[in-house]
């Protein structure tokens, strides 16, 4: 394993340099997720027919050329051969035959609940096609704003080594003077060693986040990835207040309208089930022919057919076990149902509420920091002039250069974590749109 993270931390393959939309463009081309979204927005459409076409009128027909023994049809045993010892209206002889259906539901308990679960299960299949492309579009933007995070990271790990290779050389020259004793050089050189190994981390950090982000875009070439986007300042969400926001996210996540859905089909199937004891009707009108000669024409079919049309009901065998059992089993998987959908509603508050204080925080964080750095970066200037005129001791140097790593760290972190959870409250408004967490 440790070899693997080597070979990722000092490889220099291709660089493949994109922002934020040409990522997510990416991914809506040859993301695996991607492909789901569209079958599922295929199986919706299917399924929405298939329910329409149980309640239409239904076609059928048919054509056989047969043997039949027994009484023949009057014009069939009208050819037969003269002098023949056969009784009339008694044969063996070749026929077409042929019939010719048409049928409609008039009232059939399973008929309709099929169909009122086929448009639920329609729009379910819909929601959840939404909800994987607004996932989709999180993954993408979460993983490119964490890539992007531990580059500049990287880079603020690299410019903090680069400020203790440079304090190490001051001090150093200073030793060669007699102006520095060597412990200072020894605490210069403690630093330096400390901010090799937090470029070291940065370095692994930044290597785990191009892997995870190259997986969910599927990128399978040998390329390291260098996020081109440019963040100035913080995610410009538009926000109201808090509970709007959260009966906005109420109304539109796409987590519980599934939940609400399936909630939906378990009603339908209970009442599906308790009116399977009901009879079914059903309209129809079959055209029946039989002939010597093959049906070449409408006449000819018209001359030689019967037709017979009416109502028809089918009563079903009352199984009262089976019945009762069906009823039980509908409720239950009802009542699950229900609570799933319940447990939905607060769980997605709880989630909402969570992101939508995060947003805030880090907006408020990203505020401080940039302050907080602002003040480190010139207090760093200052620190250093003070320990060349010999005002403030070596330890008092590093320490405030110690603070202003920190200080870069916190700011890049917080700047990044703004976008980050605007995203994440986009996803839970169920935003499908190019570059919508941004």
């Amino acid at each position: 394993m440790s070899a693997f993270i080597l070979v990722l931390l000092f490889a220099s393959p291709d660089t493949l340099e994109l922002t934020l939309d040409q990522a997510l463009r990416m991914a809506f081309r040859q993301s695996p997720a991607r492909a789901e979204v569209k079958a599922l927005q295929t199986q919706s459409a299917s399924t929405l027919a298939r329910g329409i076409t149980s309640v239409i009128p239904s076609v059928s027909g048919s054509v056989g050329y047969a043997k039949s023994t027994g009484f023949l049809p009057e014009s069939l045993d009208a050819g037969r051969t003269a002098g023949s010892c056969r009784p009339s209206g008694f044969g063996s002889d070749w026929s077409w035959t042929g019939t010719l259906s048409i049928s409609q539901v008039v009232f059939d308990p399973a008929v309709f609940a099929g169909l009122v679960g086929s448009v639920v299960y329609s729009g379910y299949y819909a929601t959840d096609a939404r909800d994987k492309q607004a996932r989709l579009i999180y993954d993408v933007t979460t993983d490119y704003l964490s890539l992007l995070k531990t580059q500049l990271l990287r880079d603020a790990a690299r410019a903090a080594l680069r400020r203790t290779d440079e304090n190490l050389k001051i001090v150093q020259a200073k030793e060669r003077l007699g102006s520095a004793s060597r412990i200072d050089v020894m605490r210069s050189e403690v630093v330096r060693s400390q901010a090799e190994i937090g470029l070291l981390g940065a370095k692994k950090g930044l290597a785990v986040a191009a892997e995870a982000f190259k997986a969910t875009v599927n990128i399978s070439e040998d390329v390291a990835v260098k996020p081109a986007e440019e963040l100035t300042e913080p995610s410009q969400f538009e926000m109201p207040s808090p509970e709007s926001l959260l009966a906005e996210i109420k109304r539109r996540n796409p987590g519980l309208a599934l939940a609400a859905k399936a909630n939906t089909v378990a009603r339908v199937n209970l009442a599906s089930s308790i009116g399977k004891v009901l009879p079914s009707v059903s309209a129809y009108w079959t055209s029946s022919y039989s002939d010597s000669a093959f049906p070449s024409s409408y006449g000819r079919w018209n001359e030689n057919d019967a037709v017979s049309y009416g109502l028809r009901a089918s009563f079903p065998l009352l199984d009262l076990k089976s019945y009762i059992l069906n009823i039980v089993d509908a409720a239950n998987e009802s009542r699950r149902a229900r609570a799933a959908a319940a447990t939905a509603v607060l769980q997605i508050r709880s989630t909402a509420l969570a992101a939508v204080l995060g947003y805030e925080e880090a907006k408020q964080t990203y505020h401080y920091s940039q302050r907080n750095l602002k003040l480190n970066k010139e207090l760093y200037e200052l620190a250093k002039e003070q320990q060349r005129l010999g005002a403030i001791s070596l330890a008092d140097l590093l320490s405030v250069e110690a603070n202003l790593a920190q200080a870069q760290a916190t700011y890049v972190s917080a700047l990044c974590d703004t976008y980050i959870q605007a995203a994440q409250i986009n996803y839970l408004l169920g935003v499908t749109g190019d570059g919508a967490s941004r």
